[in-house]
């Protein structure tokens, strides 16, 4: 399908022949609010005679040079890019002078230069900043990181409630800069998933924060970060594509005490396009066993109506599809206390570990069984955040599966509080036949990718799900005809009922595409042996590999399995290569901040 005529092109291309790289940036962030609907795009005044007149006398007319803002961002999977990026182009639009940078591509050496700082930073693992805001953060908190008496600065922060360190990185740089005295000109705003609306109002008060006092400034701005980003993907949460399942395979054996399925979407005649790495997200509505159970320990019949983004529907749809009821935060929890007025729960939220076990495993229907009360479906409905679409490592590789994308995904199910609780998208997943369909689509993730060079040796860690995208990699390095420099770490429970992939790893030995494999089956021996313990076993070899340019990738549990491997390569550190605590600290940042230490944790 074409998509303009040879006449719709010629127009445009002689239109924009004589623009500016600037005004080329403005132009194709107004395009992009028109796509997305006209109340995405608030329009700019034409310039009068008078201002016009002003601009002229302007090489007369001595004026103070503008403040340059200075746009940082740090990001695991790109929202905060693109949210700097629209802000970037919304204060350009407005006439000022705006630099744009990533933390990694800046020396936070020439903060102490700088008089307005605006940055969009989003936490990741247990508090951590992205991998690229690493070095940042080192300086920034450190002894060495310069008095700021002449900055102001503004901070959005990103991060999930579900986490205890609930927007953590921001918090600390926040605290930070206000330490070596900056000046905070507006306050911190800390967003969660669904930060849409409030990253918009907060880029509409920076906005007006360093509005040019000048009229000819152009008040131009596209005030929905989250609708330019969509309109760069093909598909998106809010633009799915609807993927056939063509095959689901159990590859746990008999005696096993999990599920793990192998999952194959079709991608045909889509248009969509991965990178070993990546990750695809599904949207599936809440188990209808749970949504009764909410409804009924509420004592509600389903039947409300409520009030859901400017939309009236039926309480039972809402919870179905529209609301998380699987996930409890502490936030939530702490809302719900105020709300019923209940001291105990109350006093219960305010200590740190009181709630711990209980939000770890409680659902909503838990919370009103536990700490019961009349709620109206509407107050309810405003506890709950949205549901949010699962995100999976991709098992496949492009060039080797074409138009397909596979998912290895351990179905959870767990009995508590007298009722069995079972994954959201885990068991709707595990439930498809080969023909149904779900709806999905790919989100980038560019801080775990393969190396350029091909090579370069690959030391891959992952248990029992974690292996996943190993799979992807593995198989693309096969299609592009790679062999050898390839040490994979896989851990599970058992040998016999829970070695995931096991025929398909033996092909691969057998080919040279994987050079080395350790494994670890915690369960067949009295001692449990996991995957750092393989990693310290073969420590000589491992340290070796690193210490000739080895990247390294850890895949899965980062309360488990993730921080017990950190601590492994630091002690690698130490005991192989002769340095102290400090230095093997130091070096493993070192590899993180080269893109040589990658993880994709959950």
């Amino acid at each position: 399908m074409t998509v303009l005529s040879a006449q719709q092109l010629e127009r445009i291309t002689s239109a924009v022949t004589d623009l500016s790289p600037v005004q080329l940036a403005w132009l194709g962030g107004y395009l992009s609010g028109l796509s997305m609907g006209k109340d995405n795009v608030i329009p700019f005044p034409q310039r009068s005679t008078a201002i016009a007149t002003t601009s002229v006398m302007s090489s007369v007319v001595t004026t103070p040079a503008a403040i340059k803002t200075l746009i940082l961002y740090a990001t695991q999977t790109g929202n905060g890019k693109k949210i700097a990026e629209q802000l970037s182009a919304g204060l350009t639009a407005q006439g000022g002078e705006v630099s744009l940078s990533n933390m990694k591509d800046y020396r936070p050496q020439q903060l102490k230069q700088e008089q307005r700082l605006v940055m969009v930073v989003s936490t990741h693992g247990n508090g951590e900043p992205p991998d690229d805001a690493r070095a940042f953060f080192n300086f920034i908190q450190s002894a060495r990181a310069p008095r700021l008496e002449k900055l102001e600065y503004s901070i959005l922060a990103l991060g999930d409630s579900s986490y205890d360190e609930f927007c953590q990185a921001g918090a600390l740089l926040d605290a930070r800069l206000a330490e070596l005295g900056a000046q905070r000109v507006l306050a911190r705003v800390d967003c969660d998933v669904d930060f849409a609306k409030p990253a918009q109002a907060w880029q509409e008060q920076v906005l007006a924060q360093f509005k040019p006092e000048t009229e000819a400034a152009n008040t131009q701005f596209i005030t929905n970060p989250v609708a330019a980003s969509v309109s760069e993907a093909l598909y998106s949460s809010e633009r799915p594509f609807k993927s056939e399942l063509l095959t689901s395979i159990n590859l746990t054996d008999t005696g096993s005490s999990k599920e793990v399925w192998h999952l194959e979407f079709s991608l045909e005649d889509s248009g969509i396009q991965y990178q070993p790495g990546d990750i695809l997200a599904v949207q599936l509505p809440n188990d209808a066993a749970l949504v009764d159970e909410v409804l009924r320990q509420g004592q509600f019949t389903g039947s409300e109506t409520v009030r859901l983004n400017e939309h009236e529907l039926a309480l039972r749809t809402a919870l179905s599809h529209h609301l998380e009821l699987s996930t409890v935060t502490k936030r939530q929890l702490k809302q719900y206390a105020e709300l019923i007025k209940q001291t105990e729960l109350q006093a219960a939220v305010e200590a740190k570990d009181a709630l711990k076990d209980f939000l770890w495993t409680a659902d909503w229907a838990d919370v009103l069984q536990t700490y019961p009360s009349k709620l109206t479906a509407q107050a309810l409905v405003e506890l709950l955040r949205p549901l949010q679409d699962r995100q999976y490592s991709i098992a496949s590789s492009p060039k080797a599966h074409p138009d397909e994308v596979h998912l290895l995904v351990k179905r959870v199910q767990y009995p508590f509080n007298g009722r069995e609780h079972l994954g959201t998208a885990s068991n709707g997943l595990a439930r498809l036949q080969a023909g149904d369909f779900s709806q999905v689509y790919i989100k980038e993730n560019p801080h775990f990718r393969l190396p350029a060079d091909p090579t370069t040796k690959l030391i891959m860690i992952g248990a029992g799900t974690g292996v996943a995208p190993f799979r992807s990699f593995l198989f693309e390095r096969e299609a592009q005809g790679l062999s050898g420099n390839t040490w994979l770490f896989f851990g599970e429970q058992r040998f016999r009922t829970d070695f995931l992939y096991q025929i398909e790893w033996q092909g691969l030995l057998q080919s040279g595409v994987l050079e080395r494999m350790s494994v670890a089956f915690s369960r067949d021996q009295a001692e449990k042996i996991y995957v750092q313990h393989r990693l310290l076993e073969a420590g000589a070899e491992v340290y070796q590999w690193l210490q000739t340019g080895a990247h390294l990738y850890v895949c899965g549990d980062m309360h488990g399995m993730a921080k017990d491997v950190h601590q492994a390569l630091l002690e690698i550190a130490v005991q192989q290569g002769g340095k102290t605590p400090e230095q093997a600290h130091d070096w493993l940042e070192l590899l993180i901040t080269e893109h040589r230490y990658q993880r994709d944790v959950y």
